[in-house]
């Protein structure tokens, strides 16, 4: 089953996200990109996923992007802080 989840409000969310860019002499290239997840909240466990994106607050994009200047309890204080939509969900396919 394939389920389509709509946020509501239907705002632009801005995801947490860590990359990192990996270099070997022998190997090439790697670009990794991965999306913050925490545990969901019950609508969308009951659908069976059992992870949901962070989307952080657009107050705290700016510090985000420049961890350099932020403590590792900043950086939690800014994931704690996310914005929690409501995920109305339907069957796609």
């Amino acid at each position: 089953m394939v389920l389509h989840f709509n946020p509501n409000p239907g705002e632009p969310m801005t995801i947490a996200c860590l990359w990192s860019h990996w270099t070997h002499a022998s190997e090439p290239e790697l670009y990794s990109f991965a999306a913050i997840t925490d545990d969901p909240r019950a609508a969308i466990l009951a659908t069976g996923h059992t992870r949901c994106v962070i989307s952080i607050r657009d107050e705290n994009v700016r510090e985000w992007l420049s961890p350099e200047r932020a403590t590792k309890e900043r950086l939690e204080q800014i994931l704690s802080a996310r914005v929690t939509p409501y995920y109305e969900h339907r069957i796609a396919a």
